[in-house]
Formats: C-alpha cells, sequence, structure tokens
C-alpha cells in the first residue's frame, strides 16, 4: 500500500489524542476541587490563546472547502442526534477500546464510570468546527462530562486540589502541538516511502508517545496512562464513529484536508509552485513539502468548478480562449482526495516578439502607459462635465461639485498609479519573483505624471483652492501562493519616481502593503517579504496574534539594509478584527524569540505603522492594566491603557502607572518619537546633559534631528526637568506638522485669543501651542486658562498622546 495513509497524519493524533482529553476542564482550580462532591458551580473553561490561534487557522482553512465544511456539519448533526437517542447499545459500541481498558483497570471500583459514561466524555469532541473554540469550550463545562471526569480522576488517585491544575493541562495541549509541529515535515514526508501507511502511524505514534505521553512531567499524561488507554484504542474509537456516521469519510476527509493545508502552509519550502509558456496560454502546477517535491502521480489537479475557458489536461492549465481568464484551481491526493490544494490561476494570452530581449520571456507589455493616459482623458471627461454643471448652480450645490471634482480626481490618480503585476511572477522553489521590464514601468512613471499635472491643472481651474492631487505608484503583485516573495526596485526606477515628483512606491501583495522612499536607495535593491509560521510569534507570546508573520529584508548593492534614514510605512492586514479590541492592536517585532512593540494604528481592517528598520514582525492585540488608575479612569482610563499597549507608555514600577506623576521633557521626548515612529539610531544631539548611555539618548536625538524639540538653553536639554503644557503642546504641533496632517496656524494670536493667560504663552512656543489647541490635542483648563507654565501630570501626557493616535 503506497499511498493509502500518507495524509492521515495529525488529525488521528490531534483531533484524538486531544479530543479525548479535551474533557479536562481548563479552569483556575485543580480537578478535585472543581468536580468533587462540591455542587457550585464552577468557573467557565477557557482555552489558551497559543491553542485557540491554531484552531482558528485550520477552521480558516476548512472554511475555504464549501463542501466539506457541509460534510462536517452534516456528520456532527448525525452525532449529536445519536446523543440525544436512548440508542444506549450504539453509544456504548462507539467507545469499545476505550472502555475495555477502562472496564480492565477499574471494574471492580464502585465509582468506575460506565461505557455510556466514556461516550458522553468523548462524543461532543469528537467533530467540532466552530472559529472561535466556542462549542469546544462549551463541551468542556458539560456538567455531565465534568462529573465523569471526576470520577476518573478519583479513579485514578488523584484527590488533592493541587493534583492536576489549569498549567498542567495547558502543558499536555501545547505539549502534543508542539511535538505534532515538530514532526509535521517528516510525518508528512514518510508518504514518500514505501509501505507509507505503517510509516505514517509509526510516525504519529512515536511523536505522541515519545514527546507526550511517556514525558512524565505531564500530569494530564500520567491520567492517560493510568487508565491503560494507548494512542491505538483512540485511534480505533475515532473509526468507530466516522463509521456510524453517514458518509463519515467525507467529513473525516474534510477535517484532516484542513488539518493538512494548515500544517503545510507553516512548513518552510513547502507549497504551489508553477511554470508558465512564453505565450501565457499553459501553466504546469507543482507541489513541494519541506523543499520535497511531491510526486507528480499523488495529486490529482481540478479546475473546480469546471468552465470552458480554462482546462486540466496533459499534466498542465490550458487556456481554451484568446482572453484572458481566471480559475479556481485545486489539488487532491490520489487515493483519498484529500483536498492539499485551494487556489486560483489568471492565464492572459501574450504576443512575443523575439527582437524584444529586455522582457520577460519574449513578452511585450502592451502599450505602457496606455491604460494610464486612458485613465486621464476619462478623468478630464468627468471635470469637463462638472464645469458645465457649475455654471448655474447655487453656492450649495457648488461646494457639492467641487468636492466630487476633487474626490474624482484622487480616484483617477489612485487607479492611474496602480500597476498590476499579477500577471509578471514567477514561483520556483517557493519563492515569487515578479518580472519587471524596467524601461516599460519608467514610462508609465513618466505618462502619471503628465497625466496627474494636467488633472490638477484643471482641477485649480473649476477650484482656486484645490489641494493638488499627489501622485502615486504602486507595484501591485496580488495575490502570492509562495513562502516569499522578492521585488527588485532597480536604481533606474527609483530615479524616475523621483524626478517624476512621486515621493515613494508602494509595494502590495496578498493584502500587505510596504510604502517605501524613492530616495531612501542609490543603488538596485531587493526587497524580500517571507511569511513565517505562526509558532514564531505565538513561541515569544501569549497575547492574542491578529495577523500573519512577517519576515522583511532589504539588500541594496549587496548589502543588507537594517535602517533607514526615512521611516517605512507598513499596512498589515488584520484576520477576523471583530475578534479583537481594535484600539489596543499593535505592532510587534519578535527579535531573539522576545516580542517588542512599536505603535500601530488599526483601520479598514488593516494595521498602519511606521517603522525605520525591519525583522520579523507580527499584529497583537496588547491589553495591559494598573492597579492605581482608579481616580482618573472617567477622563484619562482608556487613553492610558491605548497608549500602554502601543508601548508609549509605561508603568513605572509593577502594575503602576502614577497618574499624577509629572512627565520629564525626556519622558514626553520618548512618547512623541515612539507615537509617531521615528527612533533613529543614529540620529544624533549636542547637549551636555544627554550621554549616550542614558536610556533616553536615542530618544532625545531623534526628536531633535526632526526639529520636534529644542535645549532649554544652549548645550542644555534638561532631560529631568517637568515638562510644561506649553512645551508639550509644542512638540505634539512640530511632530503633526512633520507628517503633513496639518499646517501651522496662519493667524496665532486669533487661535489664543480665546485664553485668558495668552499671554503667559513663551513667544517661541506661542505657535506650537495655537495649532495643538486648534487641532484639539490640548484643551483649556477652567476659567479659559490654557496655563502654558504648568507642569504635565502623566494621566494629561495620555490623553495627549491618545488624541495624536486618533488625527
Amino acid at each position: 500500500m503506497t499511498m493509502k495513509k500518507k495524509l492521515v497524519v495529525t488529525t488521528m493524533a490531534a483531533s484524538l489524542v486531544l479530543g479525548t482529553v479535551a474533557g479536562l476542564p481548563l479552569s483556575k482550580q485543580g480537578l478535585a476541587s472543581q468536580f468533587g462532591i462540591s455542587t457550585s458551580v464552577a468557573s467557565a473553561a477557557t482555552l489558551p490563546s497559543s491553542f485557540l490561534v491554531k484552531y482558528n487557522a485550520i477552521h480558516s482553512e476548512l472554511t475555504k472547502d464549501t463542501e466539506g465544511i457541509d460534510d462536517v456539519r452534516k456528520a456532527r448533526d448525525a452525532i449529536k442526534a445519536l446523543t440525544n437517542s436512548n440508542d444506549t447499545a450504539k453509544k456504548e459500541e462507539l467507545v469499545t477500546e476505550i472502555w475495555n481498558k477502562v472496564e480492565a483497570k477499574f471494574g471492580n471500583n464502585p465509582q468506575t464510570v460506565s461505557a455510556l459514561d466514556l461516550y458522553t466524555l468523548v462524543s461532543p469532541l469528537a467533530i467540532t468546527f466552530d472559529s472561535d473554540g466556542t462549542e469546544l469550550v462549551a463541551a468542556l463545562n458539560n456538567p455531565d462530562l465534568r462529573a465523569i471526569v471526576s470520577k476518573l480522576a478519583t479513579l485514578v488517585g488523584l484527590n488533592s486540589v493541587n493534583d492536576v491544575s489549569t498549567n498542567d493541562i495547558v502543558a499536555f495541549y501545547e505539549a502534543v502541538i508542539s511535538a505534532l509541529e515538530t514532526d509535521k515535515a517528516s510525518i508528512i514526508l514518510a508518504a514518500t516511502g514505501s509501505n507509507a501507511a505503517t510509516a505514517i502511524k509509526d510516525a504519529i505514534k512515536q511523536s505522541i508517545n515519545t514527546k507526550v505521553l511517556n514525558d512524565s512531567t505531564l500530569k494530564v499524561s500520567q491520567v492517560i496512562n493510568s487508565t491503560g488507554i494507548t494512542i491505538d484504542d483512540i485511534i480505533a474509537v475515532t473509526e468507530r464513529f466516522n463509521a456510524f456516521v453517514n458518509d463519515g469519510s467525507k467529513a473525516r476527509i474534510a477535517g484532516e484536508s484542513a488539518l493538512l493545508r494548515y500544517m503545510i502552509s507553516t512548513i518552510s519550502g513547502s507549497g504551489f509552485t508553477e511554470s508558465r509558456s512564453n505565450d501565457g496560454k499553459f501553466l504546469t502546477p507543482g507541489f513541494k513539502v519541506a523543499g520535497t517535491v511531491v510526486p507528480a502521480n499523488f495529486l490529482t489537479w481540478k479546475v473546480e468548478p469546471a468552465n470552458t475557458s480554462i482546462v486540466f489536461q496533459n499534466d498542465r492549465f490550458e487556456l481554451n480562449s484568446s482572453s484572458a481568464a481566471t480559475a479556481r484551481i485545486t489539488a487532491r491526493d490520489s487515493i483519498y482526495g484529500r483536498l492539499i490544494y485551494i487556489g486560483s490561476i489568471t492565464l492572459t494570452p501574450q504576443t512575443t516578439n523575439p527582437g524584444n530581449p529586455g522582457g520577460p520571456g519574449g513578452v511585450i507589455t502592451p502599450a505602457p502607459g496606455q491604460a494610464i493616459a486612458d485613465a486621464g482623458k476619462a478623468a478630464q471627461a468627468d471635470l469637463n462635465k462638472l464645469k458645465d454643471q457649475l455654471k448655474d448652480a447655487t453656492p450649495e450645490k457648488i461646494a457639492e461639485l467641487l468636492a466630487e471634482a476633487q474626490k474624482k480626481v484622487e480616484e483617477a490618480v489612485k487607479k492611474m498609479g496602480n500597476i498590476d503585476l499579477s500577471k509578471a511572477i514567477t514561483i520556483t522553489d517557493d519563492k515569487a519573483i515578479p518580472k519587471l521590464v524596467v524601461g516599460d514601468l519608467v514610462k508609465q512613471i513618466e505618462e502619471i505624471n503628465k497625466q496627474v499635472k494636467a488633472l490638477n491643472e484643471s482641477l485649480k481651474e473649476l477650484d482656486p483652492n484645490a489641494a493638488a492631487v499627489k501622485p502615486e505608484f504602486t507595484l501591485n503583485l496580488g495575490t502570492v501562493n509562495a513562502k516569499t516573495t522578492e521585488v527588485p526596485l532597480a536604481k533606474e526606477l527609483l530615479t524616475a519616481l523621483k524626478d517624476n515628483g512621486i515621493s515613494k512606491v508602494d509595494v502590495a501583495l496578498n493584502g500587505l502593503v510596504m510604502s517605501i522612499s524613492a530616495t531612501e536607495f542609490a543603488a538596485d535593491t531587493t526587497l524580500a517579504i517571507s511569511k513565517q509560521d505562526l509558532k514564531v510569534a505565538s513561541d515569544a507570546t501569549d497575547k492574542p496574534i491578529a495577523s500573519d508573520v512577517y519576515e522583511f529584508e532589504f539588500t541594496s548593492n549587496g548589502a543588507a539594509v537594517n535602517n533607514f534614514t526615512t521611516p517605512i510605512q507598513l499596512t498589515i492586514p488584520v484576520a477576523n478584527s471583530a475578534k479583537f479590541d481594535t484600539e489596543l492592536l499593535t505592532l510587534a517585532k519578535i527579535l531573539d524569540g522576545k516580542l517588542i512593540i512599536f505603535v500601530g494604528k488599526f483601520k479598514d481592517g488593516h494595521l498602519e505603522a511606521s517603522r525605520n528598520s525591519f525583522s520579523t514582525y507580527t499584529v497583537v492585540e496588547n491589553k495591559i492594566t494598573f492597579g492605581d488608575t482608579a481616580p482618573v479612569e472617567q477622563w484619562a482610563g482608556r487613553q492610558i491603557q491605548v497608549a500602554a499597549a502601543k508601548g508609549i507608555l509605561e508603568g513605572r514600577e509593577a502594575n503602576t502607572f502614577v497618574p499624577n506623576g509629572k512627565v520629564t521633557r525626556a519622558e514626553f521626548a520618548k512618547m512623541i518619537v515612539k507615537t509617531f515612529g521615528l527612533e533613529d539610531e543614529a540620529a544624533t544631539e549636542s547637549f551636555n546633559d544627554v550621554k549616550d548611555s542614558d536610556w533616553f539618548k536615542v530618544y532625545v536625538a531623534s526628536a531633535v534631528k526632526h526639529g520636534i524639540v529644542n535645549g532649554r538653553a544652549e548645550g542644555v536639554f534638561d532631560p529631568n526637568g517637568q515638562i510644561t503644557r506649553a512645551e508639550m503642546a509644542t512638540m505634539a504641533a512640530r511632530a503633526l506638522t512633520l507628517t503633513g496632517s496639518t499646517k501651522n496656524v496662519a493667524d496665532v494670536d486669533a487661535a489664543l485669543k480665546d485664553f485668558v493667560d495668552a499671554a503667559a504663552v513663551n513667544a517661541s512656543l506661542k505657535a506650537g501651542v495655537a495649532l495643538a489647541a486648534s487641532e484639539g490635542i490640548i484643551v483649556g483648563e477652567e476659567g479659559n486658562k490654557f496655563n502654558p507654565n504648568a507642569d504635565s501630570t502623566r494621566a494629561q501626557a495620555a490623553v495627549v498622546i491618545y488624541r495624536l493616535l486618533n488625527k
């Protein structure tokens, strides 16, 4: 039997081993106190976030298989129907192997559980598919199930409240997951050898037995071993459940498929590969696991649902159309039909010209810049129509039409700057590289500049006060099914952007966007983006993880670049954002297995952040609480929590924020620099009272570099001096103008006229106070006073930072 059970892998271990012991509750107390003689209501069970991250990821894969998830639902409903029936014989039959072991071990004990009890314990966990663990937790909190666990605990001698605690149960869960993830590549690749069925079973058994069940430090393993139950018994019981359920094999295959797709996605060097013909009409698919090519005869590729434009024949996908077409494709193992891969391809017929060696494979990009020119003409036509409507319009209608004109131009500029590269990508060895024709891109850049200038001129004719729309340029790679994507940024391309007034280039793929300054690199540069295993993040933190994990690498002129003169803007997609407190979502850097928090702001399903150095990043929900913020909770509680979540504010001691403590100039310099992502290790300053060894040196130097703060005297910064409200307002205002989000107030005196103590504001700080006040960053206090020279408290600073974050 060559491939008969190649891909059963961890379903038989994870869902079975975990499923059986999932009856042990995850609570804050020991088993005996939870399930002993006491009839008091126990606190609800919970699941560790590190487990739920993987649980949710597997569920996400299952939902991609619309037929498969229906099969799972039908199977689960069948088990529920049996549970609600009076068919005791069938229930007892399904748990035969486990019951035999328990009866043999404890049959003469008056506290022995029955076969029906064991069915009650196992059945709720036989098939689950909810996305957030709610139904799994409900099973853990089932009072009947709890009572049975209490009996088992008594039978194996666990009578002390501390015998098996929450930590022990979580440790067991994590040990199973860790064992399977550690050995996942070898388990899956056992499929490529002879006698694969035995090899798969042996690999799973060795992984679980060696790393989990035989681990004497795991108390839950001790419980299982005390009953005499083995992994073979667990597998046998699950196979009985599958045999009982109508079309149970379909449900099992769907579950195993989802788990396999998740597992494969986390193995380096695994996933879809392709080879395309130069004429764009043929695509030969491939697949790798841990860098090993899966034999072609093992996979069955299909177009699902079938269509006439793209078909699979002769071991490749073929385009049966004269125009581009897109199709959903799948790959299943040829023995059991497990769904190993779900994706989509686009085939576009190309015209070739052997005399154009500059294009990849001789492919000519159709009329570079023509689509941009067409978009510009269409926008000009829209402006002309609006111009005609302005002639006899009322003042209210004029304002409406001018706003529409501004919007039309902005939409056109965005469309013109979006360069679709989804069809120019080649994937080899799980690495995607877009083939860029730099000469064509330069022509497109020049056309963008030309069209944007013309549109801004037309916009000014309609509205002399209209804000000029800045040109954009996005290399849009679309959806990329590869672990690593390398994007070449040629010096010629970057120079063309700069020469044509385009300040940055956006690189977009899979919902991720990086905005890179056109002046950052003076040589050919490569950006590499690699999707990492979620375990990289879960090993570093127990905080809820809200995005994929990415590693970013820049290479310029052959050398790695880790720090940047101009911060790079990063936009990371957040999955299932409704599950999180989005104000507490923030950017997290993973370095040496530890988490470092940086500011990130959630918006429209994404987290936006600014960084001047790159490594491995993800998004986490960072909930931090302090024990002394109750006195300011009403007006500053949320603000403190959010600023702390972003890593901007920290407690002065464990669990202590000191809201009424005074803020030093060094502390606020750090807050501002972190809020706007301006840390620059290379920045310098010339203050006599700021030493290289001082914790605040980098923050003061970065703030000085960006013009946010000055010294209090020649060569004196006074880092430990308390910051005044006027100084704080000025630093906040300068940071805002730096980002371009606002401009200085034209009439400073008018902006300050409502403050009765405006004259007390130092002349050098008046412009900053005026801007901060007009933007609502710092407001007046009782009696229409600004109190410019009063010291600021930490709670007040938190409110200022919160308002800046929301600008």
